[in-house]
């Protein structure tokens, strides 16, 4: 199960597990789109392919996503990807309440809803991945809320390894830098163009080049498929946190 499955890092989540056998179910807010990224996986694989539309927010809404999917499978979900993600360019003082209450509805308590309903009913040797960022290990002014919900996420990730390793399902985060994605380039101010926020992010980025969502998809795989690695929050952010 792979949380904004439509586009960006999460579809290239599921290119990649569809590819590598694996059956894939797609959740998003928009129908249609997850059709159009069901069609196109289809066409790309011979696994099974499902999707569900509905608001990831919602606590109701996670237990329905995991019955769904194990109904269409006739499995449980024994890997989930949490990948759906908001982001609001903002200092702390001028974030509204409604801009903080979507970050943090996106970005922890769907993560939350999500992980709780997986694990309620995940096999022994299952996998939780969670997409965080390099702004939940350190501050960026500018990006408060952000900053402020991944660095949830990160704990999020850490408690619920603890709580779960004795039934052998990992759970860890990969916490990319700049992503050569939609997000990268939106909410920003009026005028400021896309080589502009690619110059800025190259700037504080060691090795000088923008992470693609393949990239992101590979880690995600990787941590899926290695049973003694749990607890890990996986820097994707060509050096700019060792800097």
């Amino acid at each position: 199960m792979i949380t904004g499955a439509s586009g960006g890092v999460g579809y290239e989540c599921a290119s990649l597990f569809a590819s590598e056998g694996a059956n894939v179910f797609l959740v998003g807010r928009d129908s249609a789109r997850l059709q159009i990224a069901s069609r196109k996986l289809a066409k790309m694989s011979g696994v099974h392919l499902n999707h569900l539309a509905g608001d990831i927010c919602q606590s109701a809404f996670a237990g329905e996503a995991f019955k769904f999917a194990t109904q269409a499978f006739n499995q449980p979900v024994d890997i989930l990807v949490n990948n759906a993600g908001a982001i609001v360019r903002s200092d702390a003082i001028n974030t509204t309440d409604d801009q903080w209450r979507e970050v943090m509805a996106v970005n922890v308590d769907s993560v939350f809803y999500l992980s709780r309903a997986a694990a309620r009913q995940m096999p022994e040797g299952s996998a939780i991945i969670n997409i965080s960022s390099t702004c939940g290990q350190v501050g960026v002014a500018g990006l408060a809320a952000y900053c402020a919900g991944k660095g949830a996420v990160n704990q999020l990730t850490r408690a619920m390894a603890l709580e779960l390793a004795l039934r052998k399902i990992s759970v860890n985060a990969v916490a990319p830098g700049a992503i050569d994605s939609p997000m990268l380039y939106a909410m920003h101010a009026i005028g400021v163009s896309r080589e502009q926020v690619q110059k800025e992010n190259l700037a504080q980025i060691p090795i000088g080049q923008l992470a693609t969502p393949q990239d992101v998809a590979r880690a995600v795989l990787f941590l899926a498929s290695e049973p003694h690695m749990t607890g890990t929050v996986l820097a994707l952010d060509g050096g700019y946190t060792a800097a």
